[in-house]
């Protein structure tokens, strides 16, 4: 496997971070699409919340400190992390996508390993981790970085039933 990073969102992966955005739009991915798409109009600005975020800075109601991280493969984006600095119902610690133009290639074992080193030092001790129960993939990747299941769960706010998931952090 190539040698993968989780870095810190920067300008100089702006033409990368578009192209991971309009990948999106492309598939008629709607929910990440809206999550990115500021980043299409002003990316200085999006880098700026981005950055508040992770400091607990400027958060809309409900929301917690976040570290967003992005996956390269030396040139591109293939993925994004954000690991929340406290468990949030129906999204736990961590959430992950990898751009639609580089699935099925190990990209989200990869980035979800790595977020849980990142996890470990902001002093989680388990991550708490939910899929969707349709999304067989993230399961999978879930399960092969030892998430054990802690049930079921319904999110009202999506309609939609969830996997949750424990992964231990503390190191032995």
């Amino acid at each position: 496997m190539e040698r993968l990073l989780l870095i810190e969102p920067t300008r100089k992966y702006e033409k990368s971070f578009k192209k991971y955005a309009l990948a999106y739009r492309k598939i008629n991915d709607e929910h990440y699409f809206n999550k990115y798409k500021k980043a299409l109009k002003d990316f200085q600005d999006y880098l700026n919340d981005l950055n508040n975020y992770s400091k607990g800075k400027n958060l809309s109601q409900g929301d917690v400190t976040t570290s967003t991280y992005w996956l390269i493969n030396k040139i591109d984006i293939v993925g994004v992390v954000r690991i929340r600095h406290e468990e949030i119902d129906c999204a736990g610690h961590i959430g992950y996508d990898i751009s639609p133009d580089f699935r099925n290639r190990d990209y989200g074992f990869q980035i979800l390993k790595l977020a849980l080193e990142k996890a470990r030092k902001i002093g989680l001790e388990d991550a708490i981790i939910t899929c969707n129960i349709e999304n067989l993939a993230s399961k999978k990747i879930i399960e092969k970085n030892n998430g054990k299941l802690l049930g079921t769960i319904f999110d009202e706010e999506e309609n939609e039933y969830l996997f949750k998931y424990s992964i231990p952090l503390a190191t032995e």
